[in-house]
């Protein structure tokens, strides 16, 4: 089952992408599925957005299940689903869907640092004794449809490939045993950021200007609950630029996994539906080391990643467009 953000003629759309390709707008497809099969107490309107679906927990999945095969049924007698309303709530790729980033906007973005074994040792730093954890804003994040963008006031950029969990269960003080209660599902993150301004020199760390830019965290291209990953350790990664392999592990490679995590941040903040943790790096295979020059991105690179039960992430690499220039005989705004 695979979760989805997607826009089609600028309308937004929460839905699944099917087996064949094709995207169901969930909301307006559970409204029809209980118009037609009635469910004393049940809410048409729970998958109206991906933090509904998430407090729904196991319970959306079934309900997704059941959609799916009643769309199929009528299908196959020949219908072609539409709303009592006349609502379209089926689509093809080629009539022009986009897909977003199928996070929640509004959520939290955590992200680990120093939290893999090989990344530790390429760095040549101990291990930690607890998460070391930055957080990213709304602002860089980009979705399948869309392109990590370069800025030029930092001269290496590199990009990550690492395993984001998404929180669907709100809550506070949780307990290492009952964390993945409070874990959705899972999806790709790419998370690029430029090594001179994270490390600007004699000792600093600025996770800001390293990793806060516009456009330089991609996620995609859908959530896969959690009920159909499983077992989230071990999971095969690989992360290829133009097609050259850079990364290549699996998830036993973590240091802190999704237990301890979820322990960790709870203690003081309040986890909700849509919050993202993403796992970080793996170490780069041999010439892809940290800091190594070839690990510089570039304008018109492209991005390929993949984690085994979730999928493969496309992104291509482009330039940020340069400011407008200021008019003679203006000054620029305060």
């Amino acid at each position: 089952m695979k979760l989805v953000h997607f826009t089609l003629q600028e309308q937004f759309h929460f839905g699944m992408i099917t087996d064949s390709n094709e995207f169901i707008d969930l909301d307006t497809a559970c409204r029809d599925y209980f118009g037609v099969n009635p469910v004393k107490g049940a809410d048409p309107s729970r998958f109206r957005d991906m933090q509904a679906f998430f407090r729904g927990g196991a319970d959306s999945v079934a309900l997704t299940k059941k959609i799916t095969e009643y769309i199929e049924r009528r299908r196959a007698m020949g219908w072609t689903p539409r709303a009592a309303t006349g609502a379209r709530f089926l689509f093809k790729a080629e009539e022009g869907v986009k897909l977003l980033a199928p996070v929640v906007r509004s959520g939290k973005i955590y992200c680990l640092a120093a939290n893999s074994k090989s990344h530790l040792a390429e760095q040549q730093k101990p291990t930690p004794k607890q998460p070391y954890v930055f957080t990213r804003f709304a602002n860089s994040l980009v979705g399948p449809s869309e392109s990590l963008v370069l800025n030029p006031t930092g001269t290496f950029p590199d990009v990550e490939l690492e395993l984001a969990a998404v929180v669907g269960q709100r809550g506070k003080h949780i307990a290492a045993a009952d964390a993945m209660n409070h874990i959705a599902g899972f999806t790709i993150a790419l998370d690029m950021g430029y090594r001179d301004l994270q490390y600007p020199g004699e000792g600093a760390t600025d996770w800001v200007m390293g990793k806060g830019f516009d456009a330089t965290m991609a996620v995609g291209p859908w959530v896969m609950p959690k009920e159909e990953v499983g077992d989230p350790y071990p999971l095969g990664m690989e992360l290829k630029v133009n097609g050259t392999v850079r990364q290549r592990g699996d998830t036993s490679d973590y240091v802190f996994r999704i237990p301890e995590i979820v322990a960790h941040l709870s203690r003081g903040i309040t986890l909700e539906p849509g919050d993202l943790l993403s796992l970080g790096s793996l170490g780069g295979v041999p010439g892809f080391e940290f800091g190594n020059p070839t690990r510089r991105l570039a304008a018109g690179d492209q991005i390929e990643a993949s984690i085994e039960k979730i999928g493969r992430l496309v992104i291509p690499v482009k330039a940020e467009a340069p400011p407008p220039p200021v008019a003679t005989g203006t000054s620029p705004p305060a």
